[in-house]
């Protein structure tokens, strides 16, 4: 019985070891489980935060793309308006280049072709410019249409060159001198008379006709149809000075519209040219009425008209005064 039960000790002994040792093994591999977790969860939380990482560098790239994006459409947009100006600045440049008449060199009564004009800057076409003493201008009228006098200062004259259509539809140079308050008002109605294609015989300084004095001048440059303004003379049948003697006067195709005076009721005149255009209701052309474009034109800026008058009619006239 006793070596049975030294037996059964020793079994129970090697079963508790046994035990021990798997309980040790157990304990070990736990152990190497719980780092091995630990691990894991260290590289989880090292791996979220990379990928947090790229997401936040994926979002400012995101951000970089659209400021890109943004840019490059800003530049594109530039870039065509760039485009339009030069295109914008080379049709300037080439109507420049194809444009090229300064009415200012032509003389008056000069024919222009209608493809020399540049239509889009009719402007250019109706300038006025001072007179200065010893210029050729000066040379023309001075001791003719102009004299030393107290009444009008050189100073205040300009000289005018315009386009207009004579009485053959040609588009012609002309000129006149005009007081230097009215130049722009010139300038508005015959640019407006040119674009609607109202016809003036011609438009010559009365200094072309010159006879020695302003009243036989003024004969003279009527007797060929001639428009002019400026020219320091008296009244016809008068002493005081005519509004022309100031520059603000001018009178428009004279032959289709007279000075006529009254006596007894019945029409004078004096030239002979003008015979066809007493009655004012034939239809002639180049007749002024009150429903003529020249009327309503001079009307429009402030001028009185001489077809108005009541005790004669000057229904070439129109003036400004102050």
């Amino acid at each position: 019985m006793s070596a049975r039960k030294g037996l059964l000790i020793a079994a129970y002994a090697l079963l508790l070891a046994a035990a021990i040792s798997a309980l040790a093994l157990f304990g070990v591999q736990t152990v190497r489980l719980h780092a091995l977790w630990q691990q894991s969860e260290d590289t989880a939380k090292q791996f979220e935060q990379e990928i947090s990482a790229l997401a936040a560098e994926n979002d400012a790239l995101a951000r970089e793309r659209e400021k890109a994006q943004a840019l490059a459409e800003d530049q594109a947009q530039r870039i065509e308006q760039l485009q339009d100006q030069c295109a914008r600045l080379q049709a300037e440049l080439d109507s420049a280049a194809r444009y090229t008449l300064d009415v200012r060199q032509l003389p008056a009564g000069q024919i222009v072709a209608g493809e020399e004009i540049d239509q889009a800057h009719l402007q250019d076409y109706f300038t006025s410019s001072p007179i200065l003493e010893g210029d050729e201008v000066y040379v023309r009228i001075y001791g003719k249409s102009f004299v030393d006098n107290d009444d009008i200062a050189l100073a205040d004259l300009r000289y005018m060159k315009v386009l207009h259509y004579n009485f053959d539809h040609q588009v012609q140079v002309g000129e006149l001198i005009v007081h230097r308050e009215l130049a722009p008002d010139y300038q508005e109605i015959f640019q407006a008379l040119f674009e609607n294609e109202y016809e003036i015989q011609s438009m010559y300084l009365i200094d072309n006709y010159w006879t020695g004095d302003g009243a036989s001048s003024d004969s003279a440059s009527i007797e060929v149809n001639n428009t002019s303004a400026f020219c320091y003379r008296k009244v016809v049948g008068g002493s005081g000075l005519s509004n022309h003697a100031l520059g603000r006067a001018i009178d428009i195709n004279p032959q289709q519209n007279p000075y006529v005076t009254y006596k007894d009721g019945k029409p004078r005149w004096t030239h002979d040219n003008a015979d066809d255009y007493i009655d004012r209701d034939t239809g002639l052309p180049h007749v002024i009425t009150h429903d003529d474009l020249c009327y309503r034109l001079f009307k429009a800026h402030g001028f009185d008209w001489g077809g108005d008058w009541r005790t004669m009619k000057d229904y070439q006239h129109f003036d400004k005064e102050k």
